[in-house]
């Protein structure tokens, strides 16, 4: 009865913001903008003068030429989603998709890419007959055209547009076919069923392991992002076969771009959700385009509880983040940008009311969480002439996390565990990109990053270490790529990549990665990739020790070389029609070098990040191996008149072998995935340009296997007992979810300011799924925890 009035509530609640701020619109004439950026070539990223661009769709005619350095600007674009189309003789025709509100300048950075000149000349003696190259829409390209098979373009109108991500960049590419979340309450991304701790974020270049509040070393994924959506640019996801210029990564690539901030005028917005408030400004410091961009951001958890919103659990985590970049343009020195993400967060996670059902808190422990997170670098890009330019980056980042526990049972008090996870590193890179014709270009890079690690876990009352490491390590590498266009229909990607990790003389990887790219016609594109790829074991497994009879301890953990992957993915992209798109891939996994014990056991690393860091216990080897194999297929109709929808799925089975020598089921074999998002605009008011909007999506994949739990050992020994001979035979329930949302756009009819408003609501059929199996320590029984149910996210923008 509580659920169906606190439904009833929010339903009423989103009645009444629609019908207001309907009635708002009818009398706002809604401002025209500008719409302003530079024309680039993909491959140099240098500027390209004589670009002609122009709104689609619009009469009067509104065009520009860009002019020195690819700089452009439209004036007088009306409000709403825009399309512009970009030719210039001896390159591909691009359409870009911008969203324009009259609060905010639109900005955009748009690449084009160079036809090979021997085509080019051909055509040229044709000038009767209609050019037939590949046509490019920016939806199914990629940011880096070294990224050529198994990628995505992440762009930030998706952030905006996907209902049921939180505006969380992670949880926003589980869209993506092959793509799947293992925990509503986390972010973790599973990869075509390899483990979340194959991932790897990388920003502006820089790689990071994990950047999230409340992390754990040693995972992927948390609770809530630290990268802020506001401040993203177009970005590269990458699941397969990744190009060489990655290292220290085999599942997938997440490489996250920041933009820049406006660098005529400033701007700033204010927002409040759910989730959190937050505040952005940015605008020029210089009046030779330097620029700014800062956003910030704050959890106010205490305050949707107290109303009454369930967010799975009785604690209230806390978290701040900041997101910012400075960017500097010189005329001789070239181009610096300071970038830099941080956040501090906190949890206490108590046993005081805890029930079987909170989805974070375990009953009989009580938790205390601290975790504070930042990173800071400068990059510089110098170019050298039209067709090089050399890009060189200095970073440093701090990972800190710390907790603390008492272990409650009905008879008595478990010693007390303390755990500290620090982290600092100051990492170099560079990379040298040399564009030799329109056919051949190649880059070679090296990165170095110098690891100061502080590790410690122990129970205090036993006075027992279990993690400790004071060390030192540097990790180093180093690629060389290079890409080939025979003609404007076949493309070949070669490349090879180098990995040392000074921890131990088995953690070196010299690895090739290849791609083919066959455009059969205009539209239509086949590839064939295959990359050998490398992890290193996560710093909390390798420095895990367990002390000796004698006293001293066993470090054997140190000695465990990387996981290694060899991924083979066939694939088929086609441009259906002009805002349709079409995407099929194939694809092989096999994995070695995978730690699992050295006695005959099912326990793997293969399965790390499934609701737990590691088994904590020394004895391993690198001898597990693993693999997978799947099909997946997207269809997309990107956003045009006024409608967008992305459905996708996919088949894939994701296997192990431990130390027992039994193939299983991984933790991640869901067996089949499906998914489908969409959306639709209405345009409202007297000139019909403001806008109300409905997006839906559904989700649905196949429940996890499970180990089960031995229920009489368990209740003998006072907790939870696996069955580990049946290991992952069992099943969770079938994966479903329905999101929607309701929303509006509003522009102020003088004043630069735009509002947007919207109520979403997660799993609006209240789908009861399964979490997890395990046993309560309190009833000595068996029970399945449950998945977020009914979640309400309400969310107010103003940008001005």
């Amino acid at each position: 009865m509580k659920n169906i009035v606190n439904k009833t509530k929010y339903l009423l609640l989103l009645g009444c913001l629609l019908r207001s701020f309907t009635s708002i619109a009818q009398d706002i004439e809604l401002k025209k903008q500008t719409f302003r950026g530079y024309i680039i070539d993909r491959t140099t990223q240098n500027g390209i003068s004589g670009a002609f661009i122009e709104l689609l769709n619009h009469s009067p005619r509104i065009s520009a030429i860009s002019g020195e350095n690819g700089m452009f600007e439209l004036k007088n674009v009306p409000v709403g989603h825009q399309r512009v189309q970009v030719e210039l003789v001896g390159y591909y025709e691009t359409i870009h998709s911008q969203l324009v509100v009259a609060g905010k300048e639109a900005v955009a950075t748009i690449a084009l890419d160079e036809k090979v000149k021997s085509f080019v000349t051909v055509e040229a003696k044709r000038s009767k007959v209609k050019d037939k190259g590949r046509f490019r829409n920016e939806k199914m390209e990629t940011v880096d055209e070294m990224n050529p098979i198994s990628t995505r373009t992440f762009n930030i109108e998706e952030a905006t547009k996907y209902v049921g991500a939180y505006g969380d960049p992670a949880r926003i590419v589980t869209n993506f076919s092959g793509m799947f979340n293992i925990d509503d309450s986390q972010n973790f991304i599973v990869s075509r069923g390899n483990s979340p701790y194959g991932m790897q974020w990388m920003i502006e270049g820089v790689p990071v392991d994990n950047p999230n509040h409340l992390a754990t070393m040693g995972n992927t994924g948390a609770i809530f992002p630290l990268l802020n959506n506001n401040l993203l640019d177009d970005s590269d996801f990458t699941n397969g076969a990744l190009a060489a210029q990655y290292s220290n990564v085999y599942s997938g690539v997440f490489d996250v771009n920041l933009r820049e901030g406006n660098n005529s005028q400033h701007e700033f917005m204010a927002q409040l959700s759910t989730f959190g408030a937050e505040f952005m400004a940015e605008g020029p410091f210089q009046k030779k385009g330097a620029s700014y961009a800062v956003a910030v951001r704050a959890g106010i958890f205490d305050l949707i509880q107290l109303v009454g919103i369930d967010i799975g659990s009785n604690a209230s985590p806390h978290y701040y983040d900041v997101n910012f970049k400075l960017d500097i343009p010189t005329k001789k020195l070239g181009h610096f940008s300071i970038f830099g993400i941080g956040g501090l967060s906190d949890v206490a996670l108590l046993n005081e009311g805890v029930d079987s059902s909170d989805i974070f808190a375990e009953q009989g422990i009580d938790l205390y969480i601290n975790a504070n997170f930042g990173l800071v670098g400068v990059k510089h890009q110098k170019f050298f002439g039209k067709q090089t330019y050399l890009k060189t980056t200095l970073s440093y980042l701090l990972e800190d996390y710390r907790s603390h526990r008492d272990t409650i049972y009905p008879d008595s008090v478990s010693p007390y565990f303390a755990v500290k996870n620090f982290r600092q590193r100051i990492g170099l890179s560079s990379i040298l990109n040399k564009k030799i014709s329109s056919k051949f270009t190649f880059r070679l890079g090296a990165h170095g990053y110098l690891h100061f690690i502080s590790i410690w876990d122990r129970w205090l009352q036993r006075d027992e270490t279990h993690s400790k490491a004071e060390d030192i390590q540097v990790l180093a590498s180093g690629f060389f790529q290079a890409q080939y266009k025979f003609s404007q229909r076949l493309v070949l990607t070669l490349g090879v990549q180098g990995m040392y990790w000074t921890l131990n003389k088995d953690s070196w990887a010299i690895e090739p990665r290849f791609a083919l790219n066959w455009y059969l016609a205009a539209r239509h594109k086949l590839s064939l990739g295959y990359g050998w790829h490398s992890r290193i074991q996560s710093f909390t497994m390798s420095f895990f020790v367990q002390k000796r009879a004698d006293g001293t301890y066993d470090t054997s953990n140190r000695a465990l070389g990387p996981t290694r992957s060899h991924h083979v993915v066939l694939a088929y992209d086609a441009y259906l029609a002009k805002f349709w798109g079409l995407r099929a891939n194939l694809y092989a996994l096999y994995n070695t070098n995978i730690p699992v014990l050295s006695t005959p056991s099912s326990l793997s690393i293969a399965n790390h990040g499934a609701f737990s860091i590691y088994p904590e216990l020394v004895g391993w080897e690198s001898t597990g191996e693993g693999f997978g194999y799947g099909a997946e297929l997207s269809i997309e109709k990107f956003f045009s008149q006024g409608y967008y929808g992305l459905l996708s799925g996919a088949y894939q089975r994701s296997f192990y072998k431990g130390s027992d020598e039994i193939w299983r089921n991984s933790a991640f074999d869901v067996q089949y995935i499906a998914s489908a998002v969409m959306g639709k605009e209405l345009k409202i008011g007297k000139k019909k340009r403001n806008i109300i909007y409905a997006d839906l999506r559904f989700n649905l994949h196949g429940g996890l296997p499970y180990t089960p739990v031995d229920l009489e050992a368990s209740r003998r020994l006072g907790t939870e007992v696996l069955v580990e001979e049946q290991a992952y035979t069992e099943r969770l329930g079938v994966y479903r979810r329905i999101d929607i949302r309701l929303g509006a756009r509003f522009n102020h009819r003088k004043k630069r300011i735009s509002h947007h408003v919207y109520i979403e609501v997660l799993n609006v059929t209240n789908f009861k799924n399964d979490l997890q199996v395990k046993y309560n320590v309190n009833t000595e029984q068996i029970e399945r925890a449950k998945q977020f149910g009914f979640l309400p996210n309400v969310f107010y923008q103003i940008r001005f």
